[in-house]
C-alpha cells in the first residue's frame, strides 16, 4: 500500500505542467541595451524544488538519454557540449532541464504548455508513450545545438520522426536572434524567427499565425505542414485564403478566454499602453508588438511578476483564490527564468540567466553569468522544506507572506527590490573589472565571476532569512493580539 502511494505521488511530481507557464520574448532592437531576451514562468507545484546544474563537456560520449516521464530515449551526441540547466531536484538533473545556455552560446527555455486543435489530434495524435516531451527537450538539444536555428531544426526533426508527447512551445536564443517553435500535432510543427523590433507573449496556447515556406531565414516547419492540412480537409486555399497556422492547428475555446488571453492582453498593454484591444475580441490581439519604449530586464521581471495589481482582478489583494482571471504570478510557480544575450560582450558575461525560485511576485531574480561557477546552495534540498537550500529559504518567505498578502507583500517586495538594485550595481562593477582582466589574466577573471556568484548567493540568503524573522515576528504579534485573553 505504501509503495503504491509513493508511486502515485511521484507520478504527480513528474506530470507535464498542464495549464502552466507564461513566455515573453524580446528582440534586440526592442531592448534598451540591445540584448535578446527570452523568459518564462514555470507553474506546476509549489513543492517542486529546482536545482541549477552545470553539465561539463564530454568528448567521445556514448549511451542514450532516457526520459523520466515516458519511454522516450535519444542517443547522446559523440561530443556532448557543456551546458547549464535548471531541473527538478528529484531527477538529479538527468531530465526536466527547463532552461539554460550551452558552451556554443545557445540558450533555451522549455516549455510553454499549449493545446492543439482536437480535430487535428484525431488524425495525428500525440505520441504519449515514446514521443519527446518537456522533461527531455533541454537535455537532448543543448548538448548538440551550435546555433538557435540548429536547435529548432533538431527538435523539429525529432517531432517528425519520433513524435511529440504533448503540445508545447520552445524558445531558442543565440547572438544572432530568437526562434520560437510550436507543435501543431503529434508530428507537425512550425517555428518563426522573431523580428528584432518585436515582443512576443504566449500563455498556454498556440500564438503563431503567419508562415511562409519560401522564407527559410524566418520560418521553419515540418515539410508537409500545409499539405497535411489540405489533405485532411483542415485548410482550403480557395475558401480560407492565406494559410493561418493558429486557425488550423491551435485550440481556441472558453478556457482560453478566461485562462490564457487575459495574460496576453495584460502584458501587451503593459508594454504598449495605447493598444485598444479588448478581451471580448481575442483574435484581434496582435501576435507580435513593438513596445512603445525600449524594454529592460526589469520590465520583463515586472511582466512575469504581474497579478493584475491595481485592479479588481488582483486575487491576492482581494483574497480571492477563485478569481475569474488567471494571473501571471501564481504561488505554484516553482521557477522563473530570464535568459539575456548581449552579443557585444564576451560570452562569459554576455549571457546572463536570471532565476526566480518560486512565486515571482514574492521572490528575487538572481543573476548567473554563464561563465561562473554555480554555488552549491542552488543545488540542495528536495521537495520537503529544509533550512539549507536556496529554494526553501525563498519559498518560506513566500509562504509566510501569503498568510496576509496585503500586509506582508510590500515588506518582501521592498527588501528584494533594494537587494536587486544593489546586485545590479555589483554586476556593472564586476563586468568592468572582467573586461579589463579576461584577456591578460583569464584565471583572475574567472575567479572574479565565481566570487560574484558567491557574494550574490550570500546576500540573497541573508535577505531571505531576515525577512523570515521579520514576518514571524509580525505574525506572532498579530496572533497575540487576536487571541490575547487578557481579561475584561
Amino acid at each position: 500500500m505504501k509503495l503504491s502511494v509513493i508511486a502515485s505521488l511521484l507520478s504527480i511530481l513528474y506530470l507535464p505542467a498542464v495549464f502552466s507557464c507564461t513566455t515573453i520574448l524580446v528582440g534586440d532592437k526592442a531592448t534598451a541595451d540591445g540584448s535578446y531576451i527570452i523568459a518564462r514562468n514555470a507553474d506546476h507545484s509549489a513543492l517542486t524544488n529546482q536545482h541549477y546544474f552545470h553539465h561539463p563537456r564530454i568528448d567521445n560520449a556514448s549511451g542514450k538519454f532516457k526520459s523520466s516521464f515516458n519511454d522516450f530515449t535519444y542517443p547522446v551526441p559523440k561530443t556532448s557540449l557543456a551546458y547549464d540547466s535548471f531541473a527538478k531536484a528529484m531527477t538529479h538533473d538527468h531530465s526536466w532541464g527547463s532552461a539554460g545556455f550551452n558552451e556554443a552560446g545557445v540558450g533555451m527555455t522549455a516549455t510553454e504548455t499549449i493545446f492543439n486543435n482536437p480535430a487535428v489530434l484525431k488524425i495525428d495524435p500525440y505520441v504519449e508513450n515514446t514521443g519527446i516531451n518537456e522533461d527531455s527537450i533541454i537535455n537532448v538539444i543543448l548538448p548538440r545545438a551550435k546555433t538557435a536555428k540548429e536547435g529548432v531544426e533538431i527538435l523539429g526533426k525529432i517531432i517528425e520522426d519520433r513524435g511529440a508527447a504533448e503540445g508545447f512551445g520552445v524558445a531558442f536564443v543565440d547572438p544572432d536572434g530568437i526562434w520560437y517553435l510550436e507543435t501543431a500535432s503529434g508530428h507537425q510543427w512550425m517555428a518563426t524567427k522573431l523580428n528584432s523590433e518585436d515582443c512576443f507573449v504566449s500563455a498556454n496556447q498556440g500564438r503563431l499565425q503567419q508562415y511562409d515556406p519560401k522564407d527559410t531565414a524566418h520560418y521553419l516547419a515540418s515539410p508537409d505542414l500545409i499539405r497535411f492540412a489540405e489533405q485532411h480537409g483542415l485548410y482550403n486555399p480557395q475558401q480560407d485564403g492565406v494559410f493561418d497556422f493558429h486557425k488550423v492547428y491551435s485550440k481556441d475555446d472558453k478556457t482560453d478566454v478566461r485562462y490564457n488571453y487575459p495574460r496576453v492582453l495584460r502584458l501587451q498593454h503593459q508594454y504598449n499602453p495605447h493598444l485598444t484591444t479588448v478581451l471580448s475580441e481575442p483574435m484581434a490581439f496582435p501576435v507580435f508588438t513593438k513596445p512603445e519604449k525600449l524594454l529592460t530586464v526589469d520590465d520583463i521581471k515586472a511582466g512575469l511578476r504581474d497579478h493584475y495589481q491595481g485592479t479588481k482582478d488582483d486575487p491576492y489583494a482581494e483574497k480571492d483564490p477563485y478569481a475569474p482571471k488567471r494571473p501571471i504570478s501564481v504561488f505554484r510557480t516553482y521557477e522563473s527564468n530570464i535568459l539575456q544575450v548581449r552579443p557585444e560582450l564576451p560570452q562569459a558575461i554576455g549571457e546572463v540567466t536570471y532565476i526566480g525560485w518560486g512565486m515571482t511576485a514574492l521572490t528575487p531574480y538572481i543573476p548567473f553569468y554563464e561563465g561562473a561557477k554555480i554555488p552549491h546552495i542552488f543545488r540542495e534540498g528536495g521537495n520537503s522544506a529544509d533550512e539549507h537550500s536556496a529554494f526553501w529559504q525563498l519559498r518560506t518567505v513566500q509562504t509566510l507572506a501569503m498568510v496576509d498578502y496585503k500586509q506582508f507583500a510590500p515588506i518582501v517586495q521592498s527588501a528584494y527590490q533594494k537587494m536587486e538594485q544593489e546586485q545590479a550595481q555589483l554586476m556593472h562593477k564586476t563586468e568592468q573589472e572582467y573586461l579589463a582582466l579576461y584577456k591578460k589574466d583569464p584565471k583572475a577573471a574567472q575567479k572574479l565571476l565565481d566570487d560574484f556568484e558567491i557574494t550574490i548567493a550570500n546576500q540573497t540568503m541573508a535577505t531571505a532569512k531576515k525577512l523570515q524573522l521579520e514576518l514571524i515576528t509580525k505574525l506572532t504579534a498579530d496572533i497575540d493580539h487576536k487571541y490575547h485573553f487578557a481579561g475584561a
